[in-house]
């Protein structure tokens, strides 16, 4: 340790002097000290001092901050702790060495050491994009084969009277979805939001799902453009309302809009890219556009419907729509769409011998919103035209639904009717439904609702199903 030199100079002086006044032999000039040469060495001695004491406290102070410095970026991979901070190397060459002779080792910093390429950091000091997740699910209480038809199909395997037994009465607990819904601000212009959702099946077993995931880039109000998988623009319900339920008045999605693996025909979901905005100069009718581009639905009615990853066609689907928020109609939106894929069984992952085929699908709806009233009407028409036939298998489907709220409560009706071309080679979900269901929803709190529904639904080559279904929807 190096403590207590304040005096070393002054020790070192007189040491000299009373050896040169002292000595036991007299002294020539060339030995004597004389002043001239004390003076400089006690300035010598002092500057070495004050060298020493400022190499202290700059080994001091480098030793504290190591000590207090915590890891503000977390690695992937571990790595050994950072090596003990030494003296800068550009200190002058007088320097006193601390250690065995040898260049000292520099100190190991997040900025000086080597790139990873595994390592896969992000620096948040200037402000990084963060994740934001709110979450919804739905417990239900079902009675009867069309208590929850989102989570029981109609029928099994959502095929109608292709020959597979109804789903059977039931009276159980259902757990309904529980729908994880991220998204995150990457910056003033792009954004990106993913569905995460499980959800259990009629054997009781819960699958994940990535619904939804999409990279948007938000130019202005005229124009923005998404990349990934969304729920394609056909009507005004199926964008409207995703996979949390406890966001739609009633306790499921109409039939005609069931998601591909409940049995539904219609292409729901898309992977591919989509593009929105605003019609300039259109302000006071409120014109709106959409355009989208995808893979569309699988060749094989009984493979998996969307076409995450890869297309057994190179033939593009397409999506136009449209639609206006007139001004002088507040709560009022009309719009339609038409969507167009060319299918091609034979050419499927498990081919079918059925000819190459055109699919087009058009929809129109009206739909009104006020603080107290909810009104909806949609309908869509669906064809599927065979190469080498005369007419395409035509399958109509339309609903209406009407709400009215009185306080925390909100009684609804809904009437569907779907019909699907028996004859129709690769739909799954064939012959007639319709029928009415009727419900109240109540919001004893802001983020909760409680909805009870009765369902009557009218089945071509079957009896009537009937269902009751309690649920409680929430979010958090």
């Amino acid at each position: 340790m190096i403590h207590h030199r304040t005096g070393l100079p002054h020790l070192v002086a007189a040491l000299l002097v009373c050896g040169a006044a002292h000595g036991q032999q007299p002294q020539t000039a060339s030995q004597q000290v004389s002043e001239a040469t004390i003076n400089e060495l006690l300035q010598r001695l002092a500057a070495d001092e004050s060298r020493i004491q400022g190499l202290e406290q700059k080994l001091l102070q480098q030793s504290t901050n190591s000590a207090s410095a915590t890891p503000v970026v977390a690695s992937t991979n571990p790595v050994a702790p950072a090596a003990a901070i030494l003296p800068d190397s550009s200190a002058p060459s007088t320097d006193i060495p601390l250690s065995a002779p040898g260049p000292a080792p520099q100190a190991a910093t997040l900025n000086d050491a080597p790139s990873d390429p595994h390592d896969h950091m992000i620096s948040m000091g200037s402000g990084g994009p963060a994740l934001k997740i709110r979450g919804f699910f739905d417990f239900n209480f079902g009675v009867g084969s069309l208590a929850n038809t989102m989570v029981y199909p109609i029928v099994n395997d959502g095929c109608g009277i292709c020959g597979n037994p109804p789903t059977p009465p039931h009276t159980a607990f259902q757990a309904g979805e529980f729908d994880l819904f991220m998204s995150s601000k990457l910056s003033d212009h792009l954004s990106f939001l993913a569905e995460v959702v499980l959800g259990p099946n009629a054997i009781n077993i819960f699958g994940v799902d990535i619904e939804r995931y999409q990279l948007t880039y938000r130019e202005n109000p005229y124009f923005s453009a998404s990349a990934g998988r969304f729920h394609t623009s056909i009507g005004y319900y199926n964008t409207a309302y995703h996979h949390g339920t406890w966001f739609g008045t009633a306790q499921e999605r109409p039939i005609m809009y069931l998601f591909e693996d409940s049995g539904g025909i219609l292409p729901v979901h898309m992977v591919g890219l989509t593009f929105t905005g605003e019609v300039p100069n259109t302000e006071k009718l409120g014109l709106h556009w959409v355009a989208e581009i995808g893979n569309g639905l699988s060749s094989t009615p009984a493979a998996e419907a969307v076409q995450n990853f890869y297309s057994d066609r190179n033939y593009k689907a397409t999506n136009l729509a449209a639609y206006i928020r007139p001004q002088f109609l507040p709560g009022v939106q009309i719009g339609g769409s038409w969507y167009h894929d060319g299918i091609n069984p034979t050419q499927a992952s498990n081919p079918l011998p059925v000819p190459e085929l055109k699919q087009n699908i058009e929809s129109a709806y009206i739909v009104f919103f006020s603080s107290e009233w909810e009104f909806m009407n949609e309908g869509v028409l669906l064809s599927n035209h065979v190469t080498g036939t005369a007419a395409a298998y035509r399958s109509p489907m339309a609903y209406t639904q009407i709400a009215r709220k009185f306080g925390i409560y909100k009684p609804y009706f809904r009437y569907q009717y779907v019909h699907d071309n028996v004859e129709d080679p690769i739909n799954l979900l064939k012959g007639l439904y319709y029928g009415p269901s009727v419900g109240v929803r109540v919001d004893f709190n802001d983020y909760a609702a409680f909805k009870l529904q009765y369902n009557h639904l009218f089945q071509s080559g079957q009896l009537p199903g009937n269902g009751v279904n309690a649920q409680v929807g929430f979010t958090f």
